[in-house]
């Protein structure tokens, strides 16, 4: 009895064991970049960092969704059926967020 009682014992403290744990985190540090448009018009334009399409410039907007870049000078563009009408070198560091003011209060 007293083997089975010392048996019963030791299963629930191991039990009650946590085996150790591990956690691991990445960091995006990647620079992003959003815009603030002055007029809704804008919003339908094309968006090119560095002669890649991203698609409306409209998926970036600030305080909804950034767009995520690799560290250094980048150029932006907005194009309208194939016209640029937008455009601008930036830098961007690493963790850095920047806001694009484009319309007719810059």
């Amino acid at each position: 009895m007293k083997h089975l009682l010392a048996c019963a014992l030791v299963l629930v403290l191991v039990g009650c064991v946590q085996s150790p744990t591990k956690e691991t985190r990445v960091v995006d540090d990647r620079p992003g970049l959003t815009f603030e448009l002055y007029s809704s018009a804008t919003g339908e334009h094309e968006l090119f960092i560095d002669d890649v399409s991203y698609g409306p410039v409209s998926q970036y907007l600030e305080g909804e969704n950034r767009l995520r870049l690799v560290d250094g000078t980048h150029r932006v563009e907005l194009r309208h059926k194939g016209e640029v009408t937008f455009s601008q070198r930036v830098y961007l560091g690493a963790g850095v967020n920047r806001v694009i003011k484009v319309g007719t209060n810059e």
